[in-house]
């Protein structure tokens, strides 16, 4: 069972390639036990529009062990449908990660709010561009 708020990304990159320079950071992450990785699946949108999705095991030997640090509790929990509609928003001739990791960074305030008789009853992500665009309106306004 699961206790963290989970979160997911897809990251996408020009080109069908994927070089893994975000691996380090991804690792860092992990190691200083922020983040749990649950599921990580790649998907390749070829020139022509037709995708394929590459789950760690079917990396290349070098791919592989780059990525697979990130892998070591991994489930396959994306369903075909996940995956489709992921590789929906991709363009064509484009790769993408697509990540699903728990916020392990959550712990301590998660037992902090139920000790003290709390609960979360709401929770979401602001993009960083909303954000910026609220704050520029705000100060053209004053």
């Amino acid at each position: 069972m699961y206790k963290f708020p989970a979160e997911y990304a897809l990251i996408v990159f020009e080109g069908t390639n994927l070089s893994g320079k975000i691996v380090p950071e991804l690792l860092d992450l992990a190691e200083r036990g922020i983040v749990r990785y649950v599921d990580i699946v790649f998907i390749q949108k070829d020139p022509d529009g037709s995708t394929r999705k590459v789950e760690l095991n079917d990396l290349d030997e070098e791919s592989y062990r780059l990525f697979v640090p990130l892998g070591e509790a991994v489930e396959s929990l994306f369903t075909e449908d996940d995956l489709n509609q992921a590789a929906n928003m991709l363009p064509k001739n484009s790769s993408a990660a697509l990540l699903l990791w728990e916020n392990l960074w959550a712990e301590n305030i998660r037992k902090a709010i139920t000790d003290s008789g709390g609960k979360l009853v709401d929770r979401g992500q602001i993009p960083a561009e909303a954000v910026e665009q609220v704050r520029q309106e705000s100060t053209v306004e004053e």
